[in-house]
């Protein structure tokens, strides 16, 4: 169950929406008239988007880099002096 609640009204029942919470109930959080999103609180959130971000130098350069990539062994790290 997800319940939404402004910002305001997060604040002034936390403690009570933070034993809801522990219940397993997830809170969506928001601000402002426009009703932008603070964020999510609650156990066990998964996140509905999933994306792979580029590194901004390198997002128009045709070049993608992998966690793969980024991974070195103890003699790479020490023939790079680090």
């Amino acid at each position: 169950m997800t319940l939404i609640k402004h910002i305001g009204e997060f604040k002034a029942r936390f403690s009570e929406l933070v034993e809801m919470i522990k219940k397993g109930v997830v809170i969506k959080v928001i601000k402002g008239k426009s009703g932008e999103l603070v964020g999510y609180f609650g156990k066990n959130i998964k996140s509905e988007k999933t994306f792979k971000r580029k590194l901004g130098f390198f997002n128009n350069q045709g070049i993608s880099i992998n966690k793969e990539d980024l991974q070195w062994s103890d003699e790479e790290l020490e023939g790079m002096r680090l």
